[in-house]
């Protein structure tokens, strides 16, 4: 099955990069509830519907600067750095309580072993830290210390984390391709002028959004099937 799926095709399309939490992790609730803790303990002050509707950018640096934006640059990097370790404290703390609350996506493991094996290129961007994700990633059980990894440690925006990890994986944008869970990852893919997989719990609302491709989760048949069409329309 890898051999037919990249060895007769192995340039067009073949950097798949993925999002982390709710693509190949779960365990969002626990995640969301403790970023939102953090914060709140660090500014003194919660983050509201109403900030989620304003902002622009979605993503862990992002936030924190955006709801922080009228103290000076210096002081929002040092309140980011408290808030970055006060959620990975409640993140283990939530592990030690509960195994199993950042469990792997159906597939995704059995999905980035046959990729790596076919010899696609495959990076990971993320809008969460770099601490805290490898934290999530090392709990789920699945595979990461061999693929690159792009975080909001590294760049403010998801469309830069988004480029960067294309650059990392050895690839280009013109073959690369996102697989996300939330609207802020397509709309990062549409600046881009990439193609988007959507995956997770969102897909009513990504189909909406314009999301041609959206799976239930990351079984490896179901995606090389996405895959195929994406090259077929590239060709």
């Amino acid at each position: 099955m890898i051999t037919e799926h990249l060895l007769s095709d192995p340039r067009p399309r073949s950097t798949i990069i993925f999002d982390a939490d709710g693509t190949l992790i779960g365990g969002e609730p626990t995640d969301w509830a403790s970023f939102e803790a953090a914060f709140l303990e660090v500014a003194g002050f919660a983050l509201t519907s109403e900030f989620y509707d304003r902002i622009e950018e979605v993503t862990a640096k992002a936030l924190v600067h955006q709801a922080l934006a009228d103290i000076e640059y210096e002081e929002r990097l040092l309140k980011e750095q408290a808030v970055a370790e006060g959620f990975l404290r409640r993140l283990k703390s939530a592990h030690s309580e509960d195994r199993a609350c950042f469990p792997a996506v159906e597939g995704a493991v059995a999905l980035l072993h046959e990729l790596k094996a076919a010899g696609l290129r495959v990076a990971i961007a993320t809008g969460d830290w770099r601490e805290s994700i490898t934290f999530k990633l090392r709990a789920a059980g699945v595979p990461f210390e061999d693929i690159p990894i792009v975080t909001s440690s590294e760049h403010y925006s998801r469309a830069d984390i988004i480029r960067a990890a294309v650059t990392e994986a050895g690839g280009s944008l013109d073959e690369a391709v996102y697989v996300g869970d939330g609207l802020w990852d397509l709309r990062a893919c549409v600046r881009l002028g990439i193609p988007f997989i959507g995956v997770g719990h969102r897909k009513e609302r990504l189909r909406k959004a314009g999301a041609l491709h959206v799976l239930d989760d990351l079984r490896p048949a179901e995606f090389w099937r996405v895959r195929d069409i994406l090259h077929a329309a590239s060709t």
